[in-house]
């Protein structure tokens, strides 16, 4: 962040998610101060990296063995689930039990 004093009343703050250009929502370039140069538009980036992620995820391309290489036993899985379920989560319990069957599915290809 930077302020620049201005006569001695006004002050700028210059945040560097504007000098990046992080923020690309038509609402923020209504938003974005006269006064900032913008050098790069990271946020384009951003966006693009963001969506990419969702569909790896969204496909289940992601994560792969590659990026997972935590291992948890069928006895502590299976523990896990319980302890979700005595406590109340069932739904948690459920996400999370289907979670480890395509665990399962997949590494067993």
């Amino acid at each position: 962040m930077t302020m620049n004093m201005e006569s001695f009343s006004q002050f700028k703050v210059l945040v560097y998610h504007d000098l990046l250009g992080m923020l690309q929502h038509p609402h923020h370039a209504k938003v974005t101060p006269k006064f900032c140069k913008q050098y790069a538009r990271v946020g384009d980036v951003i966006n693009k990296a963001l969506l990419e992620y969702k569909e790896d995820v969204m496909n289940g391309s992601f994560p792969d063995a590659q990026h997972s290489p935590y291992k948890i036993s069928e006895t502590d899985a299976n523990g896990f689930l319980n302890e979700l379920q005595k406590l109340g989560f069932d739904k948690a319990a459920s996400a999370a039990s289907e979670a480890v069957q395509k665990m399962v599915t997949k590494s067993t290809k």
